[in-house]
């Protein structure tokens, strides 16, 4: 059965995303557009719309055609979002890189998307030189930095007080962001979104009655910006004309420090940064006053956690459930679905957003009934346009229009969505199949455990086996035959694990997510290594 979200509006209602700092500019030109957490830097909606302005010219100085793409290597930073406007607005493509990748993955990267030009922080310029050489055609490499070499000038005449400005070439439907997906499915794929898009998940926030609303106030972002939840929620906060906070220790204690700090009224956090959250407030017994709203996402979130976040603090919840290829997200559960009397919607990701439609299907591509688990199939106004240079998987993952996630899940009569698992990580043991979602949610709430991963284990009885990869609390430790008796009269028998692996740190995407492919081979070499 297929539920549709409401219709978007046209054009006309359209709040161009290369126009949010330009309207934002000349409403409110002093106020304050970001604060560099870390060094206490900021920059005013005047300043910011001028080094756009200042970018785009020099971007066409070095003779960039249009459509030509531009790597941007670094932590979150102002001159990133500098260089996206001014990209949009010039007619090419960023491609923002995961900076905790190796020399010889960037080079993939910069080898792949063709990159003209690469700019990086100064702490990555020697990883940038290295990643470049033995490439066919190496991008031209540039520092962000105010030191006085030749590869800073950019960054030195983007914010110089100059009045030259490059002409607005802005391309409505043109290619303008490149995204790598976090390889936690294999190889990255670069994703291609057009300004449209970008666009219209904006758009799709601002019209949905359900959407907590805020104007001015301040934000904290804390997602990487080579994340599209943080591209996303820093746009959040400027097409609002916001404050946006910007910092790179995405961890509980600081983003608690900045909210304080910055009176914040909203914030986005993966799931493990909420429980660092509500850890530290239960230890302080203090509160947040000033928080109006807590958006999480990009990882599952269990009913345990959900309740005790909704317990400890006193604000609005928003649930986002998406991925790259949509640009965002394709769901939202909003702050009137978490209700602590009706754990029946908590345990959802909310309903489609505008110009979004789902459906459930077999193996077959058959849509199923509400009710029947199979695999989650998107439409939706904010499609990518293609995976870079790859047809044949990109024919794979669209079909006839429609998205195919590899995410498991069912809708409800009222067209609520809710998650079982990635179709691939389900576990099938004796032919059962255990969703390790669930079996997580479970694992966390026994009192000993931080966080936890649960994977298949080669099983010569079964086929396979639950192995729960787990992360004890700092001065904590986990007891194996307790952990499982404990999980044992939360859920079935046949659903517990049959193996428990203590690593001393699970290992995460730089978003925050854990990673299950990677802490599954951990816990299999260790067992190895044990000789079981």
């Amino acid at each position: 059965m297929m539920f549709e979200g409401p219709k978007l509006p046209g054009d006309a209602d359209l709040i161009w995303v290369g126009d949010m700092t330009r309207a934002a500019a000349s409403l409110h030109p002093e106020r304050t557009a970001i604060v560099m957490a870390e060094s206490g830097e900021t920059l005013s909606y005047a300043e910011l719309e001028h080094h756009i302005g200042r970018a785009v010219w020099l971007l066409r100085e070095q003779g960039l055609q249009p459509g030509a793409r531009i790597a941007y290597l670094g932590k979150n930073h102002w001159f990133f979002y500098v260089l996206m406007f001014a990209a949009i607005r010039g007619g090419y493509v960023l491609a923002p890189l995961n900076w905790r990748c190796t020399p010889h993955e960037i080079g993939y990267f910069l080898d792949d998307s063709g990159a003209a030009l690469l700019f990086c922080d100064n702490a990555f310029f020697a990883v940038a030189e290295e990643a470049v050489k033995g490439l066919a055609k190496p991008p031209r490499l540039f520092a962000n930095g105010a030191d006085d070499g030749d590869s800073s000038s950019f960054f030195r005449a983007t914010i110089s007080d100059g009045e030259r400005a490059g002409d607005d070439s802005t391309q409505q439907d043109g290619v303008c962001l490149l995204l790598y997906t976090s390889g936690t499915t294999g190889r990255p794929k670069g994703v291609l979104s057009t300004h449209r898009v970008l666009s219209l998940c904006r758009q799709a926030e601002l019209v949905y009655p359900d959407f907590p609303h805020w104007r001015d106030g301040t934000v904290v972002c804390a997602m990487p910006h080579f994340h599209i939840a943080g591209i996303a929620w820093l746009h959040m906060g400027l097409i609002r004309h916001s404050t946006c906070v910007l910092t790179n220790d995405p961890s509980g204690p600081n983003l608690l420090k900045l909210i304080r700090e910055y009176q914040a009224v909203a914030t986005f956090a993966v799931p493990t940064v909420v429980r660092a959250i509500v850890e530290a407030l239960k230890q302080s017994g203090e509160t947040l006053p000033s928080l109006k709203y807590i958006f999480y996402g990009s990882a599952p979130i269990g009913q345990s956690l959900l309740k005790a976040t909704m317990e400890v603090l006193d604000c609005g919840f928003g649930q986002f459930y998406g991925m790259t290829e949509i640009t965002g997200s394709a769901t939202f559960l909003h702050p009137g679905g978490h209700d602590l009397a009706r754990p029946e919607l908590m345990a959802s990701v909310g309903k489609p957003l505008p110009g979004a439609a789902l459906d459930i299907r077999d193996p077959e591509g058959r849509s199923l009934p509400s009710g029947q688990s199979g695999e989650i199939w998107i439409r939706t106004d904010t499609l990518m346009m293609e995976y870079l240079g790859k047809p044949e998987e990109t024919a794979k993952a669209v079909v006839d229009g429609w998205y195919r996630s590899g995410d498991g899940g069912y809708l409800n009569d009222e067209g609520y969505l809710f998650l079982t698992d990635r179709i691939k990580d389900i576990i099938v043991s004796g032919g059962e199949n255990i969703y390790p979602a669930e079996v997580e949610d479970a694992v966390r709430q026994f009192p000993p455990v931080l966080d936890v991963a649960v994977v298949a284990r080669p099983d010569e009885r079964w086929g396979e086996a639950v192995m729960a990869v787990v992360e004890a609390r700092p001065g904590q430790t986990v007891d194996e035959r307790a952990l499982i008796d404990f999980v044992r009269s939360k859920i079935a028998g046949y659903k517990c694990p049959k193996t428990v692996v203590v690593l001393a740190s699970l290992p995460r995407t730089a978003s925050g997510k854990v990673q299950r492919v990677n802490a599954r081979t951990m816990a299999l070499d260790l067992l190895a290594g044990q000789g079981q």
